[in-house]
């Protein structure tokens, strides 16, 4: 068999590989989107609270889209259902996105630019993993019976 025998778990690392970066590919667009609306948006003289929610809006439904349809290519479970639990991944990256700001700000310096570029760097693979594995994959409540089994086991 040679010395580039590829292996089961050598075939998972890569396509795990090429999703992450796909994901971050994605994320890059929906930036792109979001910033650039928001800037169309403020310019149109839209409110900036409403700016920012229509621009997040299309930001959120373009992330959820390439990544159902191009990404993670999960069609198991309803999009309904992977939407639900999108949206709550989506939430909790929220929550800590605004905790490293506050502490990022507050507690250590950092511009607030720089404390959200550190959030965004952080919330990368905690969204990659929590959507590859819940939002695209068998979904929390799975997740939980399977913890659940594997608790019990050990």
């Amino acid at each position: 068999m040679g010395k580039y025998k590829t292996t089961q778990s050598t075939v998972e690392r890569r396509t795990a590989l090429a999703a992450l970066l796909r994901y971050v590919f994605i994320g890059g667009i929906v930036f792109c989107i979001d910033i650039g609306s928001f800037q169309v948006f403020i310019r149109s003289g839209l409110s900036t609270p409403l700016a920012t929610s229509i621009a997040y809006l299309l930001g959120v439904s373009t992330h959820f889209t390439l990544n159902k349809f191009f990404n993670f290519r999960n069609f198991e479970r309803s999009t309904l259902r992977q939407l639900r639990t999108y949206l709550i991944v989506v939430l909790f990256c929220w929550l800590i996105t605004l905790a490293i700001i506050e502490i990022g700000v507050h507690k250590l310096g950092f511009t607030p630019l720089l404390a959200k570029m550190t959030a965004v760097a952080l919330n990368i693979p905690i969204g990659f993993v929590c959507h590859r594995f819940l939002t695209f994959g068998g979904g929390i409540g799975a997740a939980w019976d399977k913890w659940q089994r594997s608790s019990r086991k050990g």
